[in-house]
């Protein structure tokens, strides 16, 4: 067989194998509804526990495959998954179902790795849209499942034959994949965990996935159940209806991470969540109207692919398998407390519309904070950068505001690693009417974010050259002093001032900053890169 390591195969593959995996990580369901006959509040509490293995899994598999590559992670992940199941289908008893069915959750981490080599290897410029069409591995699981649906009631043969294919799987991907060597297996890969969770816990762009992506599992974990017990669907009929919601979402995710290749993400994610909680709140005033519950679906899942997105970019090539474990990981975990909170209202007042009115409030408080942090959001996650060698390259950078329009977080994070290896002076051209783009303050924000050890100060030049080598005794001041400073200037004169502050500064060299959708944020000298207005 001929390896590959790039391209369209790449990402089939990996969609294939995502597919099979989620098929296993689900498959505890049918058993209990057939096999054991097991009642819908039971049913959902223990269709939770594959659910909570995959958030418990999903940030050590990450930080595994940054350590150990693709081609070790997803053939042992499929292989657990592949031992779990082939034990769910021979196991004669409850408990034992129960377990083999709860450690199959780990076949979800299968969309960790397969992320991680997505987003390896391919380009900026289209890692949303990719991303996207790898989440389809949730559609693929689907039809599996539908298929095993109707040839196999109890999921006994299903489990059996599955793990013979994950069997199979886990060969091929060992044989065709190949990516870079992994690099940086130092270190401590608990520490690492607990750095990138202190991170998630902390940033908005975290909390936003986690309600979207929560929405979008809560709802394939729980809508079955309330199509029976609330609207008196059977089963067969509940569980189509789920599965045909859950792929509208999965198509409506692709769609999300398209549009975040092309536009900006904020207006997207206040729509989605402005129209979710809507459609929440006439779930909860008219409970027959299920087709609702599909109307948030695919709001959820526009929003969590433009938020993946934004992950996946964001993300450097050595952690990007640790980024997308910890960020699914709270995703997932997140998954498990609507259907708790609805449940447990539902038991307390008999009525599920309690529940879906405090939905609809949260959802309502993200698209208000969505809207009030714009800039926060915008900027993504900030993903730290590991420090380059000490400081001996003067680098004087040039930067216009109207690029940071589209691509404000891909900007941040280029200037953030370039200052982890240079003494850095940031020229930001800046308008005194408000242009589409960053501020200057919102700049120096999003650099403090992600280099939460450097000083970084922002510093505006007088409008009359004259005045430039007083300005540039400060600017030398704060380079001396460790900072990174942003030297404030008019968007018409930012090339003519970095030429003059070059020289005061004895930089060894000027960096123009530009962003372009399909690479992202580019640093050219001076000169070799595209006219610039």
């Amino acid at each position: 067989m001929k390896a590959f390591s790039r391209g369209p195969m790449a990402l089939v593959l990996v969609t294939i194998g995502l597919g099979l995996n989620l098929r296993a990580s689900v498959l505890l369901g049918p058993h209990l509804h057939e096999r054991f006959g097991v009642t819908p509040g039971w049913h959902l509490a223990l269709i939770g526990l594959p659910v909570l293995v995959a958030a418990l899994v999903r940030s050590p598999v990450g930080v595994l495959t940054d350590r150990y590559g693709v081609r070790v992670m997803l053939p042992a992940v499929s292989l657990v998954a592949a031992a779990s199941v082939i034990g769910l289908g021979l196991a004669g008893s409850l408990p034992a179902v129960v377990v083999a069915g709860a450690v199959a959750g780990t076949g979800s981490a299968a969309f960790v790795v397969g992320a991680a080599l997505v987003a390896r290897l391919f380009p900026y410029g289209r890692r949303g849209l990719v991303l996207g069409v790898f989440g389809l591995g949730v559609a693929l699981a689907l039809l599996l499942s539908l298929v095993s649906w109707s040839l196999d009631r109890e999921g006994r043969l299903t489990a059996l034959l599955l793990g013979g294919l994950l069997v199979a799987f886990a060969g091929v991907a060992a044989a065709l994949i190949r990516e870079p060597a992994p690099v940086g297996r130092g270190g401590s890969p608990i520490r690492e965990c607990v750095t990138l969770i202190r991170l998630a816990a902390t940033s908005s762009v975290t909390l936003l996935y986690v309600v979207a992506l929560s929405g979008m599992v809560s709802i394939a974990v729980f809508l079955p159940v309330y199509l029976a017990s609330a609207l008196h669907f059977g089963w067969t009929h509940a569980l189509a209806v789920t599965g045909s919601v859950v792929a509208a979402a999965a198509v409506a995710r692709l769609a999300g991470g398209w549009w975040t290749d092309r536009h900006p993400t904020v207006r997207l994610l206040v729509v989605c969540y402005g129209i979710a909680a809507g459609l929440c709140v006439i779930v909860a005033v008219a409970p027959r109207f299920w087709p609702a519950i599909a109307g948030i679906a695919v709001c959820d899942g526009l929003a969590g692919g433009a938020l993946l997105a934004l992950i996946g970019k964001a993300a450097q090539p050595y952690s990007v398998g640790a980024v997308m474990g910890v960020t699914g990981a709270a995703g997932t975990l997140g998954a498990l407390i609507p259907p708790l909170l609805l449940a447990g209202l539902h038991g307390l007042t008999h009525s599920y519309t309690a529940g879906w009115t405090l939905l609809a409030a949260v959802l309502l408080a993200a698209m208000l904070y969505v809207r009030t942090r714009d800039l926060r959001v915008g900027l993504g996650l900030a993903v730290g950068f590991r420090p380059g060698t000490s400081p001996t390259t003067t680098t004087v950078a040039v930067l216009a505001e109207p690029d940071t329009r589209l691509g404000a977080a891909a900007v941040v994070a280029g200037l953030a690693e370039l200052a982890t290896s240079d003494e850095l002076v940031v020229v930001y051209g800046v308008d005194e009417r408000p242009r589409p783009g960053l501020s200057a303050a919102g700049l120096v924000a999003g650099l403090r974010v992600r280099l939460p050890r450097h000083s970084v100060v922002a510093v505006p030049l007088h409008e009359n050259p004259e005045m430039l080598g007083q300005d540039a005794l400060l600017l030398v001041e704060h380079v001396d002093a460790g900072a990174l400073t942003i030297a404030v200037a008019g968007t018409a004169n930012r090339h003519r001032v970095a030429a003059d502050l070059s020289i005061y500064l004895q930089a060894d060299r000027v960096l123009t900053v530009s962003y372009d959708p399909a690479e992202g944020a580019e640093l050219h000298p001076v000169g070799s890169g595209p006219p610039r207005s």
